[in-house]
Parts: C-alpha cells; sequence; structure tokens
C-alpha cells in the first residue's frame, strides 16, 4: 500500500489483489484472548486449554472484540508490510462508517472508541498454539492516513474530503492473521447479545466445523472460554445466555438449561 501514490477511487481495484483478510482468526475466538466479558477486568491473566497456552497483561474483553472486527468487516483495505525487517499488517479504514455501524439505540461513544484502542495498543500477549508461538501487542500504532475519502455533504462544517485512518498492527495479531485459519462474518448479531459470554460463546461456536447432532456438554463448551466456572461464576454464566437465549435462538443456537446441552441447529451458526 503506497499510499502516497493512491487515491481513495484506486481502492476498489487494488482490493482485488489481496486475499480476504477475514474479520478474525481461530485463536483470536477459540481461546479467552479477549476476556469473555463486556467489563473486562485490568490485570494479569492466565489461560490453558485444548486450543493452548496464553498470558494476557492489560484489559482485553469482547468490547475490545466488538470493535476489532468491524474494522475488519469495514475497511477499506489491507496489506502485509514490512517495517524494520519484520512483516507487520495494516488496514485502512473509514473512522465514521466503523462508529456508525457500532452504533445501535445510541450514538456509539468517541472517548469509548479512542479507550478500546489504546487498551489494545498497551496490552501484552504471549500465545502460544501448535502452529505458533508469539508474544507482543495487537496493536503497534494508529495514524491518519493520506487517502483522504470525498464526503457528500452541504454544511459548510463538513469537510470535503477526510483521512482515512491506518492500523498497523503489532506481532501478535499480525502472525495470528497471517498463519491461521480466517473468519469472515457480519459481527452485526454478535455484538447485538447482551452478555460477554454470550458474544463469546458464539465466536467459539463459529470456528467449529461441525456441531455434535446430540448437542454440546454446555460446562464443557464453557470451559473453553472460563477455567474453573463454578458455584457463583456458573450461576452467573447460566443467568446471562438464559437472558441472550432468544438471540442465541436466532442465531441457531439453542440451550436446553434443564440439562445444560447446546445445540446448533442444522449444524450452521447463522451469521
Amino acid at each position: 500500500m503506497e499510499e502516497q501514490i493512491l487515491k481513495y477511487e484506486n481502492l476498489p481495484e487494488l482490493r482485488k489483489q489481496f486475499r480476504d483478510s477475514g474479520v478474525t482468526t481461530e485463536s483470536q475466538n477459540r481461546m479467552p484472548v479477549f476476556e469473555p466479558s463486556l467489563k473486562p477486568r485490568e490485570g494479569r491473566r492466565v489461560y490453558e486449554g485444548k486450543y493452548g497456552r496464553m498470558v494476557v497483561e492489560g484489559r482485553l474483553g469482547q468490547a475490545h472484540k466488538n470493535l476489532l472486527e468491524v474494522i475488519f468487516w469495514k475497511k477499506e483495505i489491507h496489506s502485509f508490510l514490512e517495517i524494520n525487517g519484520k512483516k507487520h499488517l495494516k488496514v485502512l479504514y473509514d473512522e465514521r462508517k466503523v462508529l456508525k455501524y457500532l452504533s445501535q439505540k445510541s450514538e456509539y461513544s468517541y472517548g469509548r472508541y479512542r479507550g478500546l484502542l489504546k487498551d489494545m495498543i498497551r496490552t501484552y500477549i504471549w500465545l502460544k498454539t501448535e502452529k505458533l508461538e508469539i508474544e507482543g501487542t495487537l496493536i503497534m500504532e494508529i495514524e491518519k492516513s493520506e487517502i483522504l475519502r470525498p464526503v457528500k455533504s452541504r454544511s459548510p462544517i463538513i469537510p470535503e474530503q477526510i483521512p482515512l485512518k491506518a492500523i498497523t498492527f503489532g506481532a501478535v495479531a499480525t502472525a495470528l492473521f497471517e498463519n491461521e485459519l480466517r473468519f469472515t462474518y457480519d459481527p452485526k448479531k454478535i455484538i447485538r447479545l447482551k452478555s460477554g459470554v454470550s458474544q463469546a460463546l458464539v465466536r467459539f461456536l463459529e470456528t467449529q466445523m461441525n456441531h455434535p447432532p446430540a448437542g454440546y456438554h454446555l460446562r464443557e463448551l464453557i470451559n473453553n472460554l472460563v477455567q474453573n466456572a463454578e458455584g457463583q461464576k456458573w450461576k452467573e454464566i447460566r443467568r446471562n445466555l438464559r437472558e441472550d437465549a432468544e438471540l442465541l435462538e436466532d442465531l441457531g443456537i439453542i440451550i436446553n438449561f434443564k440439562e445444560d446441552r447446546l445445540f446448533v441447529i442444522n449444524n450452521k451458526i447463522m451469521l
């Protein structure tokens, strides 16, 4: 992406040269890199499970995941660049389009948006899977691009052109998008879910190729996302899932809370 010689109108043709980036990768959805909560805690999280091991120092939750997926869903273009001898994923996107997409009943807070990005810049991750071992941050830097998007408006206070934003991703996100299976889906229906554990659960299920006809054991499924889910914590998880039961059913996910079993209708999550 040579920004200095590109114009906004050139991007559609240029996109054809790149493989679809997807909106996420397998480890980001199969492991709790993003805490299954909309209000993640600041601190150090250690996890070891079926899909790998990780240590996260900082704060990452499903709100961060929502923002990251929307940026990839609404991106203008992406590419892999070499910076100081290291490969980095770079994504150009329109900030206004992302904020508008994230807005549901009310306007999405710009301050919240900036806060989530700052968390993703400073949070440090160590991750080990069968495919890779990597450490670093998700995002390295965010800056204004030299590519300007024309704006259709008659208002004298709105500029005729606005710069796209450019995110340069850090070692972890770059390695995951370069080496893992990528998944493409519209994150809108996931964002509608009220609880972080529901959002994380749908994301996990989306990475599974086939779902057992007899259903999943709910507790075993949740253990991929929340370790030591016992006592009051388990009760809270079940309560959150109950509150999202109708929206989950719209996605093809039915939970039998009496037997603690989860079923995916027709072997497909409907995102």
